[in-house]
Order: C-alpha cells, then structure tokens, then sequence
C-alpha cells in the first residue's frame, strides 16, 4: 500500500489508517462508522468480529477503546467483485444535494463482496472525492435490482434535513411494478405490518407479520395485459423491502424477484449461479421490476418543493411490450 498523503488513509480495498489524537478513547467500531459513514455501526462490527479488521496486526473487539497512533487495517475479501451495470445518470445537482438515476444491478453503498463497484465508490471516484472525507452522504437506499431515483446530500447539514423528511413520511414517492396476475380492483391499500421472516434461509427477508413494524403501501393499476399488471406504487412508510412484501401479501409479486417471486429457491441458485434455462423463463427477467420512478420533497436550503423523475429504461419498455402492457 502506498505511504499515506494526509491525516486518514483513503479507504480502498486493502487500505489501513492511523487513530489521530483527537480521536483517541473512542470505541473501534464506533471510529469506524464516524470516519467512514457508508457503513452503519452495526455492519462494522461485524467485520471487526469476522476478523476483516485488525488492530495492530492483531484481531480487536468491536468494543475495544482506541489509543492514538493505532493503525487500524481493512482485510479485503479476497474474492473478485461481482460485475454491475456502470450506466448511473445525474439527474440534478446543487450545492445541497445530488440526484442519480441508478440502473438496476449496481448496489448503493459498499457491503458484502461490493465495494468498488458500487454507486457511492463510482460517485466519488468520478467527482475525485476520498470514500473516508467526502461530503456525499446517502439519506435513503434502493436495492441493488431496483433502478431509480436515489438521494444523496452534500454534507452533514443537507443530509440531515433530507433524512429527517424521509423519517416524518414528507417526502412523496412513487415506484413502478410489474407483477404477476391481475389484480380485481384498480386501487387498492395494503396496510400490513412487516417484520423478519424467521422461516426463511435467506439472511434479511421480510414478511408480514402481526406482531411487525407498521406498513402502508397504496397502488393503483395503470396498465393490464393478458397476464400481468403495471401499477404505480406508493410507499407511505419506510419498511425493507416493503413493496416486494406488501405485493406478495397480494398474491401478485413482481416479475423477477427472486426472494419474493413465485419460489424462494431461485434466490438460493442465483447466489449461487446454478439458475436453470427453466428458472430464468419462470422469472422473466434477469432483474426485479421495480423502478423508483418520481421523488418529491421540500428542498434542504429554503424549503421549497422538489419533484424529480426518472424515466424507464429501454429494457423495461420492451418487458412492458412483451407482457402486453
């Protein structure tokens, strides 16, 4: 690894830094989420119990308090990254905040076996920004098959005011689906609570759940085709994966969704690359078809109202044409 240049190490794929003075006393992986916010708290605990991050040479706790001049080391995975889609487009930029029109199979932020080839790295490698000093922060997430609209604010300030419209449900969105089935009515709510589904294999699914975080999703039926549907989709809380559960609670899940699609089994063979010809008929399309389409909210400087789109992709267009939509 190249000597470092100033005061933290840029953090690349194998990359350490030093603990500066001022931040001595702090928790391990409390430093490690301040410096380095593209991972919550949480997530870098993890890697520090896994090993993925050493402490002078050695193995730490997560809570281990940090002295200054400790070098703390990234252990990258030694895996190759999967590849993604590079085609991100700026939708609008200020000095407040950024908007990007994400393809579908490029994650958002760093995590699992994606680091470089993610939107945040991209970003920042394009504007010359360094991952642990730069002002981009993300307010809100998509998931790596969603393509759409995403947030990003400018500094700690802008990103703060943009996050706590998405906590107060005052920022307005609306997504696209294609699903499986026709639904009977043209507007319908799902008012389900959501919460982890225990029964699953796979880490981070979510059902609907009795006992679940509240969850209310509106959808209105815009085109019906000889077997499936096209309906826009509005989220009225911030659950995970809350349309994709909400849609399977109706009996209609999207088109290409593999976790919570037609079997929870093609999930498993795609991770692990052993989806058949039948599989990929059975689910379409190589992606989900959720498509963040519209944002609207209250601008982070004066407060006045923001309305963004992102239009759908040629691929989607010919999904849409090929389902009779």
């Amino acid at each position: 690894m190249a000597p470092r240049d100033d005061e933290l190490a840029h953090w690349t794929r194998d990359a350490y830094c030093e603990v500066p003075q001022g931040k001595a006393g702090q928790r391990l992986d409390t430093f490690l989420a301040r410096t380095f916010p593209y991972r919550s708290r949480t997530r870098w605990a993890v890697l520090v119990r896994t090993g993925r991050i050493r402490v002078n040479d050695s193995t730490a706790r997560p809570g281990r308090g940090l002295q200054s001049g400790d070098r703390i080391e990234y252990v990258h995975d030694p895996r190759p990254e999967p590849q993604i889609s590079r085609a991100f487009r700026v939708i609008h930029e200020d000095p407040w905040l950024l908007a990007v029109r994400k393809p579908a199979n490029l994650p958002v932020h760093p995590a699992g076996r994606y680091f470089r080839n993610t939107l945040l790295w991209m970003l920042l490698e394009q504007r010359g920004e360094p991952m642990d000093a730069t002002a981009l922060r993300i307010v809100h997430r998509l998931d790596r098959e969603t393509s759409g609209l995403i947030l990003f604010g400018k500094g700690r300030e802008a990103a703060s005011l943009l996050a706590r419209q998405f906590e107060n449900r005052e920022v307005r969105k609306q997504y696209l689906a294609i699903v499986h089935g026709l639904p009977r009515r043209d507007r319908f709510v799902v008012d389900a609570p959501i919460g982890p589904d225990r029964a699953s294999t796979i880490r981070n699914a979510m059902t609907v759940l009795p006992e679940g975080q509240p969850a209310r999703t509106s959808f209105r039926v815009v085109r019906r085709g000889p077997e499936h549907a096209l309906l826009i989709a509005r989220p009225q809380t911030g659950r995970l994966h809350q349309i994709r559960v909400h849609l399977r609670h109706t009996g209609h899940p999207i088109i290409g969704d593999k976790i919570y699609g037609l079997d929870p089994a093609l999930f498993l063979r795609f991770v692990t690359d052993t989806l058949s010809p039948q599989d990929r008929r059975r689910l379409l399309w190589r992606r989900q078809a959720l498509h963040a389409w519209k944002l609207s909210f209250h601008h982070p400087d004066d407060g006045r109202p923001v309305k963004l789109r992102a239009p759908v992709g040629s691929s989607w267009l010919n999904l849409a044409s090929r389902l009779g939509l």
